[in-house]
């Protein structure tokens, strides 16, 4: 062999050992260094999976190969390794070598080149450097992927644990750990149950469906002293949410071709212990914050708050006879925002809309968050035509916010915004005080089938 081939040969791999930032990047870097010594079409690279012996493409651990007459061979030249200890298998234009660390056979490689493949090419020269090169960035990259999986799973324990320092509803805390626990374990389904308490029976509340009916079934053999139920083989993993020593939801983990491993039940115990602290937490908030008068996210009145904060306001106007108004306004698709982005960064929008509107609003005015992405707005001593102004002032504010959402690291995504659409009703010394929100509900309700992203009077 001459030393250029091998000089370009090992500087490929040093190349590839500084660049490769993940499986894809370093099989193809593979390829290119191994193409100065073959016309490679394809190359390809198995691990053996300890826990399911199953081969793995590397580039696609989540799959699984399936039984075909293909597979079978690789998995006849892995045994072949495994037990003859051989350097390399070959097939007119295919080889096969294993991949070994610390006399542990790993898996193996499998090259195809587009002509027949000879023992004396170069390549044989210096195939133990090959094989222990290979061999030690596949360890490598594994083990930094280890590092990063540890750290991810400290986040995601750490960002369950802070959810109620913005949020206290079940209904949004529920999938924003849906959506954290399935960005942490990206090789299953994850689904959130909880416990109807009227019905006794669990509802699905994240993602929006199920795959699986016969989960529900298994989730009935929860009781308070349940752990972790494993069903179908392993591939089902069942973790219950127990608040007050009775179950109260669960999180579902499911692969169709694969066990959940040992470390994954370990992960997932842990994510459920947070869970469960964190919902208990919750529950608590809920308690005391019934005798609260402020939305925990945006600072405004809650709803409680608001009811009677509208009772005062309406029969102050009706003794002094001075004119009222209110504002109802709703988050023009603030599901597609959850969806796209994930429901941290609709909190970050809720919060951020809240706070732009409170700019222009009087200190006089009373601002309330009704529930999900609604708001509403009295306004003491203001009319009709005032209110219509104050509303259009609103709705253009929120139009031409820029939201940053750089912090939440969404690819290709540093800022969004957001349309509001709007109600308007005045007080007309109605009986039913009630009906002052009722009309501006039934005006946003026009405003948002008429187009959206605009302002609609009460008739």
């Amino acid at each position: 062999m001459d030393f250029q081939t091998l000089y370009d040969f090992t500087y490929s791999l040093t190349k590839l050992y500084d660049k490769a930032q993940d499986r894809n990047m370093l099989v193809e870097g593979f390829k290119q260094a191994l193409s100065i010594f073959f016309p490679i079409e394809d190359l390809k690279v198995y691990l053996m999976d300890e826990y399911s012996y199953l081969l793995k493409d590397f580039t696609k651990p989540w799959e699984n190969l399936s039984l075909n007459e293909e597979n079978e061979e690789i998995k006849k030249y892995f045994d072949n390794f495994l037990i003859q200890k051989s350097q390399y298998e070959k097939e007119k234009n295919i080889l096969y070598f294993p991949i070994i660390r610390k006399n542990k056979t790993l898996g193996l490689v499998k090259l195809k080149s587009r002509e027949e493949i000879k023992e004396k090419n170069e390549f044989f020269k210096i195939f133990p450097l090959v094989t222990a090169q290979i061999s030690l960035y596949i360890s490598t990259l594994k083990g930094a992927e280890q590092v990063k999986i540890s750290s991810k799973f400290h986040q995601t324990l750490k960002n369950i644990a802070q959810i109620t320092q913005t949020q206290y509803e079940l209904d949004y805390i529920l999938p924003i750990m849906g959506e954290m626990i399935d960005g942490f374990i990206q090789e299953h389904l994850i689904y959130i149950f909880i416990k109807n308490k009227n019905k006794k029976e669990y509802k699905l509340i994240w993602p929006n469906k199920c795959s699986d009916n016969k989960i529900y079934d298994y989730l009935e053999e929860i009781t308070p002293k349940t752990t972790t139920i494993l069903k179908q083989e392993g591939k089902m993993g069942i973790f219950p949410l127990i608040v007050d020593n009775k179950p109260y939801g669960a999180i579902v983990a499911y692969n169709h071709f694969d066990k959940i491993t040992k470390k994954e039940i370990e992960y997932l115990e842990e994510i459920k212990s947070q869970a469960t602290l964190t919902l208990t937490r919750a529950k608590s908030y809920i308690e005391v914050l019934e005798h609260a008068t402020l939305d925990a996210l945006t600072g405004y009145n809650n709803r409680h708050q608001f009811e009677k904060r509208l009772r005062e306001t309406t029969s102050y106007a009706k003794r002094q006879n001075q004119p009222l108004c209110c504002i109802m306004s709703d988050i023009d698709f603030f599901k597609k925002v959850n969806d796209t982005y994930g429901h941290a960064v609709g909190d970050c929008v809720l919060k951020t809309v809240a706070k732009t509107i409170k700019k222009e609003l009087r200190e006089s005015d009373i601002a309330s968050r009704y529930g999900g992405e609604e708001f509403i707005f009295l306004l003491p001593k203001t009319n009709i035509e005032e209110a219509k102004i104050v509303a259009e002032r609103l709705r253009l504010a929120v139009e031409k916010k820029k939201i940053n959402i750089e912090e939440y690291n969404i690819k290709d995504t540093k800022e969004i915004s957001v349309t509001i659409s709007i109600g308007v009703s005045e007080y007309k010394n109605e009986k039913d005080y009630e009906m002052l929100y009722k009309n501006a509900d039934g005006a946003l309700y026009e405003a948002k089938e008429t187009g959206r992203n605009k302002v609609v009077i009460a008739k």
